[in-house]
């Protein structure tokens, strides 16, 4: 009895190109920038609440707001972050694209270093070895086709960024008070 991943093994097999990988790389960074965008627009909101609350002297709603800020700007850190290694896939796929279209031109070339070994082998026998050993450094190029290190994501405290928003907010609100009780 075969079971039913076995199946859609075979039938799911399609060969992957770089291009479209790179085309799906594009489309999610392109909707990353829109929601960092958006999550942008939102922390200028929020913020001017917390200023707003700190001239009305609101303590808990400007902790709250605060709070919440601090919150959005680590999701915000975060998007920035998955969109900044989005870029680092997309130009390493877009090298191994590039080793791909080498690779169809390299190949020829080591047959034809080959050959030329071949040749050459009982006239020049040094030639003969140095081109070999060109041979095997053109395989090892080809095999030599990178890998991906892990990425590593950087913690961040909430409760020293609420703090620091609420220093920043509390200061600007103080400057707005005071040019609201001058105007």
């Amino acid at each position: 009895m075969r079971l039913a991943f076995w199946r859609r093994e075979k039938a799911g097999k399609k060969e992957v190109k770089p291009s479209d990988i790179l085309d799906s790389v594009s489309i999610i960074r392109a909707r990353l920038a829109r929601r960092v965008r958006d999550i942008e627009a939102r922390e200028r909101e929020l913020f001017e609440q917390v200023v707003r609350a700190h001239m009305e002297r609101d303590k808990e709603r400007a902790v709250m707001y605060a709070e919440e800020l601090a919150e959005l700007r680590r999701a915000l850190r975060r998007l920035v972050h998955a969109n900044l290694l989005l870029e680092g896939v997309f130009y390493r796929i877009e090298a191994i694209k590039d080793l791909q279209d080498a690779g169809r031109v390299i190949l020829p070339l080591k047959e034809i270093l080959a050959m030329a070994s071949q040749e050459i082998r009982g006239v020049a026998p040094a030639a003969a070895d140095e081109l070999d050993k060109l041979v095997n450094m053109v395989e090892d190029l080809s095999v030599e086709v990178g890998g991906f290190s892990e990425p590593v994501i950087a913690e961040t405290k909430l409760s020293d960024e609420a703090r620091k928003i609420l220093e920043e907010a509390s200061a600007i609100a103080a400057q707005r008070r005071s040019e609201k009780s001058l105007g």
